[in-house]
């Protein structure tokens, strides 16, 4: 291999060149889930094999492509491609430099990653580099956030699996490669960036999946398999567009909302289609080079829908929820082991049964999935959450409504399930991290039949299982695992032994606690008797909050837990103890961007930002906010921080914590 295009390890990488983010490449944009995914891909290949480092896999992060180029001097590389994992890599060096001291960092004595004509994302690197203090600082707010995310990830993925940082850094260091590949000096760079980034996309996992499904189904399903593969695969839209009118009718009935059996879809053919009439076996080479035309899904274009819809999930991750729900076995979620994930079954001795089994499941998970499952909604030029199931009105028109309760009311058990689902999906973004979405699936899998889900059952299901969350996972003294937790509890929570102090653990404190203490304090809110709001006013003749953005309240990726009482409080304020810093009743979960400018505020200056916003991130701040004894020094603020966290954590189901 010319030294043109070599490959690195994270140790050779940053220990020997200069590289720079040029002004035509956009900004940092990774968050949540991309920082996170990363970090499990290279503790998920570091569990490929067992023994020493030097014996485990290497695993291929992907490629750098650069330019060298000269700056005042000096050779530098600019980077075309791969800025966003660069960065992530920078930050995550920085990271261990800083909070793993005894970690052997030697090699990476100089921060080497700059950008053009971006001072602030520059010295923000610096900062983080450093170990400096951000606080009050000019920062690029996506980088700085990038560290917090990947401290708290870091901390999460190696504890869940008891691996050593100093293991993982090992593997880090030596056995993750990157290929650098430089393009030749005369290069028009603008253009090839161009070019690049309008390039065609590479087969994709799910779409050889596809074809080895087909090649071992007899010819006469094919056409059937194909069919729902492709009416499932977009999913954005409902599943009833992938077909012909006519197929619509058989599939869904006269309504569109009921499901056939597996031996109708199965039968539904089209005797002018070329794919009927084929006799020649199927290969996956001829299959996936075949005219797209043959093996597209029918399209009824006149009734066609708008992409009004944005999908939580895509298709090679709905692929293995579907997967999970059928054979009841405790797989990842993970889209990267996609095909490993299915060779089990495709070896099997059935595997015809399961690969036609697996047709339908999948039709009918999409079905299920799009009827019971949130998406975003975008239309009336209204971005929020959505519940819905598609209508038919006269003339084949289609529309949607809410799933349950009145079509249009948004204060009914609609609202309810809504809350809940969206309460599960902003507290874990990442993909491989779903497992209340395949416990949801599971349960209307289970619960569908030829009727309509019960929404009270639904509801009560999703909430058995927000709290078989809680204490079966995030406050057990011995966590059990979310397969254990769907399949074999049934979403029921079993645990009694639980440590409560897990949930006075500052910024380490599960984003879930605080989601889904926040639907509880929804709920109370919206009944007569309030009891929580009551329980911070019953020593004195308070008013009892009244403020609609309570009701109004809708789930937002909020992902920074603040410390109502400051960290680091301005000038001319005293710290308070670590004890009642990191205490529950002193946090809460708002955005990164507003706990960023606010940071070192005093919960006073807090209240008055906060009291003209349209919206509230979190009901417990805004039940902070009633307190007016928080700034006061002294012990205070230390009785208000143990008040609130005491009337918490009974919210919570903590009894332990009854305040008296």
């Amino acid at each position: 291999m010319s030294e043109t295009i070599k490959y690195y390890s994270i140790k050779g990488l940053f220990s020997s060149d200069n590289y720079v983010i040029p002004i035509y490449q956009r900004n940092y944009a990774w968050g949540k889930s991309e920082i996170v995914q990363l970090i499990q891909d290279i503790v998920d290949y570091y569990n490929k094999s067992s023994g020493m480092i030097e014996d485990r896999p290497n695993y291929y992060i992907g490629s750098l492509i650069a330019y060298e180029r000269k700056s005042e001097g000096k050779i530098v590389f600019e980077t075309i491609d791969g800025q966003q994992r660069l960065t992530t890599l920078t930050i995550l060096l920085s990271l261990i430099k800083n909070e793993y001291p005894k970690i052997d960092l030697s090699f990476y004595k100089n921060l080497n990653l700059s950008f053009d004509c971006r001072p602030v994302s520059t010295k923000t690197l610096r900062y983080l580099f450093n170990g400096d203090n951000v606080a009050g600082q000019d920062c690029h707010t996506p980088i700085r956030d990038g560290y917090e995310i990947a401290k708290k990830a870091l901390g999460k993925i190696l504890g869940d699996i008891s691996l050593s940082i100093g293991d993982f850094c090992l593997y880090l260091f030596d056995k993750v490669k990157i290929l650098r590949v430089l393009v030749p000096e005369d290069t028009d760079l603008n253009h090839y960036f161009e070019i690049m980034n309008s390039r065609g996309e590479q087969l994709k996992k799910h779409e050889i999946l596809k074809a080895k499904m087909l090649e071992v189904l007899d010819k006469e399903d094919r056409y059937a398999f194909n069919l729902m593969w492709e009416a499932c695969s977009n999913m954005e839209k409902y599943v009833q567009y992938g077909f012909s009118g006519e197929q619509r009718k058989a599939i869904f009935g006269s309504d569109l909302n009921t499901i056939c059996d597996m031996e109708v879809v199965y039968n539904i053919k089209d005797d002018n289609d070329e794919i009927n009439r084929q006799t020649e076996a199927v290969s996956l080479v001829n299959l996936l080079n075949r005219n797209a035309k043959q093996y597209s899904a029918k399209q009824d274009t006149e009734n066609d829908s708008p992409d009004r819809f944005n999908t939580i999930i895509n298709f090679s991750n709905f692929l293995l929820h579907i997967l999970k729900i059928q054979t009841k076995r405790d797989i990842s979620l993970d889209d990267k082991q996609l095909l490993d994930l299915f060779d089990q079954s495709l070896k099997d001795d059935d595997k015809k049964k399961f690969v036609k089994k697996f047709g339908y499941n999948l039709l009918k998970g999409k079905f299920l999935f799009d009827k019971y499952i949130i998406k975003r909604d975008f239309s009336k030029e209204i971005d929020q959450w959505g519940l819905k199931k598609i209508k038919l009105y006269n003339k084949n028109e289609i529309n949607y409504v809410n799933t349950f309760g009145e079509e249009e009311n948004n204060e009914d058990i609609n609202r309810e399930i809504l809350m809940l689902l969206s309460m599960f999906h902003v507290s874990t973004p990442t993909l491989i991290y779903k497992h209340w979405l395949n416990g949801a699936l599971n349960y209307v899998f289970e619960n569908s039949g030829a009727r309509e889900i019960p929404p009270q059952k639904y509801k009560e299901y999703l909430e058995k299982l927000a709290k078989a969350f809680l204490f079966d996972r995030f406050l057990a003294k011995e966590p059990k695992d979310y397969f254990a937790i769907i399949y074999t509890n049934n979403g029921n929570p079993k645990n009694n032994d639980i440590d409560p102090s897990k949930l006075d653990q500052g910024t380490s404190v599960e984003n879930f606690v605080f989601n889904y203490l926040d639907y509880l304090l929804w709920q109370d809110y919206r009944t007569k008797e309030k009891q929580y709001f009551k329980e911070k006013f019953k020593n004195n003749s308070a008013t009892i909050i009244n403020d609609s953005r309570i009701t109004d309240f809708e789930y937002t990726f909020r992902s920074s837990v603040e410390h109502y009482y400051p960290q680091n409080p301005m000038e001319g304020n005293q710290s308070i103890a670590d004890e009642w810093l990191n205490n529950f009743g002193n946090l809460c979960l708002i955005s990164s961007s507003k706990n960023s400018r606010l940071s070192n505020y005093m919960p006073n200056a807090k209240k008055e930002h906060y009291h003209n916003s349209p919206t509230i991130d979190s009901i417990k701040q805004r039940i902070m906010m009633e307190y007016e004894n928080w700034d006061v020094s002294g012990s205070h603020n230390i009785n208000a921080i143990e008040h609130h966290g005491s009337i918490m954590k009974k919210a919570l189901g903590c009894e332990d914590y009854v305040f008296e």
